[in-house]
């Protein structure tokens, strides 16, 4: 019997989301980037890509509720 491919849960996908930003945002990495002297718009822009990513992975979610 074939092997069915492995997708990721919408619980998986939450954490692995919540994980990203969590790195990005409170560990060090955080002063890493900061310190690049980046446009002063950075910090926005780091913030607007999670966001984004927050409302693909609901919208995810919804679609795979209404299923």
């Amino acid at each position: 019997m074939p092997k069915q491919p492995y997708h990721l849960n919408s619980t998986e996908r939450t954490l692995i989301a919540v994980l990203l930003i969590i790195v990005i945002f409170v560990s060090p990495m955080s002063n890493f980037w900061a310190a690049l002297d980046a446009p002063w718009f950075s910090p926005y822009l780091a913030w607007a890509v999670a966001i984004f990513l927050s409302w693909l992975l609901q919208r995810h979610i919804k679609d795979s509720l209404d299923k």
